[in-house]
């Protein structure tokens, strides 16, 4: 397919979008009733899933394999900055409280309230469980750190005991992949295969770059959340907030079906989303005040002309420190009106409507993070919003659609490293 071909594909591609958009309108059909804690299949969800599952095969071979020398990489969130070390502590924290406060903010019938049950599977008893981190750029390829992106820290809780969700690929694990934007930028399914099936033409010859670029100018709302995610330079990324940006539910309900999710609708006796926000390790533990780098900073670093792994370094400095404390608590946030959609992980759940609860307490200490064994340590470590515990279930169409793709990656990515993947332990 010729460059002309591509760009008259994606005219053409983007005026019968709008024009069915514009007919949808127009004709004022009904809008449907979302439920409370309820997830729906997205139109063709099963096809983009599978087209989506091709297609990180081929960016993978296209970027690492044949007689291709890189060592395999992630094909997102890339550039591993450090895998740590921490402990998270789950509190014994008042569940009739959070129903309290729940009801005052919900319709939710004191039958329904009564259904909920927090105490279950992580939330169970007051414990402490090690944990293995893994902060990140967000990037498709490793770059600066001066250079706009979003940062991860992906959560792997160690040692938790329960039934699996059938897509985990470790036994007694629960990940939890948090990022520092509230939101992930594409609405659909369709809408991330046709931004990552650009970004894989642009891999494959150097004028299809454009191509990206093309994408983000007809697709304005979500190049405008890219924008948005990219203006953040965290000082510290141990000391950033993270958010899950998409949900996961809280129990199942009798008689859940596996099968279902994807393609009807199926609802959930309560639907949150995590996050954790940096606090003081002195107590009474308060939020800490978001530090960026400076602009002078960055532009210093530019004009250097050398590798900027600020991030990396100022982890490796920071846990050097003896006396070295850093603290989140561990948050979670409920859906509270069905306009808080679940599957469209573009839309921000409004905190003045839905508080953050705490229910427990990341901590990290003093600890070296700098030789070579740890840096491939962080490489083979494979995360997915499918390992984890069954009442833990991630909900919403892209995450299900992530829990299909990141193990097709990291199964890939470990077979090219000649790695044998094992759980990790302490």
């Amino acid at each position: 397919m010729t460059f002309k071909e591509i760009v008259r594909f994606y005219i053409s591609f983007e005026c019968d979008r709008f024009r069915k958009l514009a007919i949808a309108k127009l004709s004022n059909l009904p809008v449907k009733k979302m439920k409370l804690f309820t997830e729906y299949p997205e139109k063709d969800e099963l096809k983009y899933c599978d087209l989506m599952s091709e297609l990180v095969k081929k960016n993978m071979e296209n970027l690492y394999g044949g007689k291709k020398k890189k060592t395999a990489k992630r094909d997102t969130h890339s550039k591993t900055h450090a895998a740590v070390q921490g402990t998270l502590e789950i509190f014994d924290f008042d569940e009739a409280a959070i129903k309290q406060e729940l009801s005052k903010r919900t319709s939710l019938s004191e039958a329904e309230l009564s259904a909920i049950s927090l105490k279950q599977g992580l939330f169970a008893t007051p414990k402490q469980y090690p944990v293995w981190l893994r902060f990140a750029n967000g990037a498709f390829s490793v770059k600066n750190d001066y250079e706009g992106d979003t940062r991860s820290m992906a959560v792997k809780v160690i040692g938790v005991e329960g039934e699996r969700l059938s897509q985990s690929h470790e036994l007694k694990t629960q990940d939890i992949i948090t990022h520092n934007t509230e939101f992930f930028f594409v609405r659909t399914i369709k809408d991330f295969h046709s931004f990552f099936l650009t970004v894989y033409r642009a891999g494959l010859f150097p004028l299809f770059k454009l191509l990206v670029l093309f994408w983000l100018k007809l697709h304005p709302y979500e190049s405008t959340l890219l924008q948005t995610s990219f203006k953040r330079f965290p000082k510290s990324l141990l000391k950033e907030r993270y958010w899950s940006a998409s949900a996961f539910s809280v129990g199942l309900k009798s008689g859940f079906d596996p099968s279902q999710p994807g393609r009807v609708p199926v609802e959930y006796p309560a639907v949150i989303k995590y996050g954790f926000t940096p606090v003081s390790s002195q107590i009474p533990h308060q939020q800490l005040p978001v530090e960026s780098r400076s602009e002078s900073e960055l532009r210093k670093a530019k004009a250097s002309g050398s590798e900027d792994n600020y991030y990396r370094e100022d982890i490796i400095q920071a846990l050097a420190k003896p006396d070295a404390e850093y603290y989140w608590d561990f948050q979670i946030q409920f859906q509270t009106s069905p306009e808080m959609s679940i599957d469209d992980t573009t839309i921000v759940w409004n905190e003045e409507e839905s508080p953050f609860f705490t229910v427990g307490r990341l901590t990290i200490k003093h600890q070296k993070v700098n030789s070579p064994q740890e840096n491939d340590f962080g490489e083979n470590l494979s995360f997915s919003p499918g390992n984890g515990l069954a009442v833990h279930r991630p909900v919403g169409a892209i995450n299900r659609l992530r829990s299909i793709v990141y193990p097709i990656v990291a199964n890939d990515r470990h077979q090219k490293r000649g790695v044998k993947y094992q759980e990790p332990t302490v």
